[in-house]
């Protein structure tokens, strides 16, 4: 789902008072993209449906977001494809068969590349960490309902830093980015943890 920015308004209004709405606007979006791209909170998993003898995928992205990073490539819950960078993809001899390897090329939109170029149709997923787009007028709910302090710290520090205005404030943009800085390492080790806490099978031996 989606959230105006207009949500974010009153969060940042209480310490930065008069600010006018399309700059509002700009502090409150340049908050939700510089969290996503500190803490990769919002990942998203998208299918990628292979077609014979192709090589290149651009999965289609929710609308008004962009690619932060790449944060896995899987067929299945236990067997990923390899990351590579394309220099060493590129230098592969071309071949077709069950795709084990893939890079990331420099394209925006986000496009990928396997190798062995798929001989077969399968459909594989990329989890992908996002944000925001520059000119977004709403961002996933996620960034209100979970983040909106993380956000709304980023967005007082900028407009606090700017000199002269009403609500230039120094020593107030360094404690608010004090405060997004705590807010987006907190979410981070969250997504972390999340990841590594999976339950593990141990295969007891008996001692020697």
């Amino acid at each position: 789902m989606a959230t105006a920015l207009s949500a974010f308004y009153p969060w940042v209004a209480v310490n930065c008072p008069g600010v006018p709405t399309p700059v509002m606007d700009d502090a409150i979006r340049r908050g939700c993209r510089e969290f996503c791209k500190q803490s990769r909170a919002l990942v998203e998993d998208k299918p990628v449906v292979t077609i014979v003898s192709t090589a290149d995928y651009a999965p289609t992205l929710t609308a008004s977001t962009e690619v932060v990073a790449v944060m896995r490539f899987y067929r299945s819950a236990t067997e990923d494809l390899s990351a590579r960078l394309q220099s060493y993809i590129d230098g592969l001899a071309v071949s077709e068969g069950k795709a084990a390897e893939y890079c990331v090329l420099e394209t925006n939109p986000l496009s990928l590349r396997l190798r062995p170029t798929p001989s077969s149709i399968e459909t594989l997923t990329v989890k992908l960490a996002v944000m925001p787009t520059q000119t977004a007028a709403t961002v996933d709910s996620r960034l209100f309902d979970w983040y909106v302090e993380g956000v709304t710290a980023y967005a007082k520090s900028w407009l606090m830093e700017m000199q002269d205005k009403p609500w230039s404030d120094a020593e107030g943009a360094k404690f608010a980015r004090r405060q997004f800085d705590t807010q987006w390492s907190a979410a981070n080790i969250r997504r972390i943890q999340g990841y590594a806490d999976l339950e593990q099978h141990v295969e007891m031996r008996p001692l020697a």
